[in-house]
């Protein structure tokens, strides 16, 4: 992962938990940016809070 004054970026697996208990987690593989400003992560055309999103797998650290 790369950061650089509160910004995150990575490309790998990110486990999203809707808070809707009706819908289920997913994971999507991506190119990741977190962006301190507006707490959310961005990737796969979509943006996701960072309260609902766990790094699954960061392919630059394997």
């Amino acid at each position: 992962m790369i950061t650089v004054e509160g910004y995150k970026a990575f490309k790998g697996i990110m486990r999203i938990t809707p808070l809707c208990e009706t819908v289920k987690p997913f994971e999507l593989e991506s190119s990741w940016l977190f962006k301190p400003d507006t707490k959310c992560w961005y990737g796969n055309g979509s943006s996701y809070g960072e309260n609902i999103c766990e790094i699954v797998e960061d392919f630059e650290n394997v």
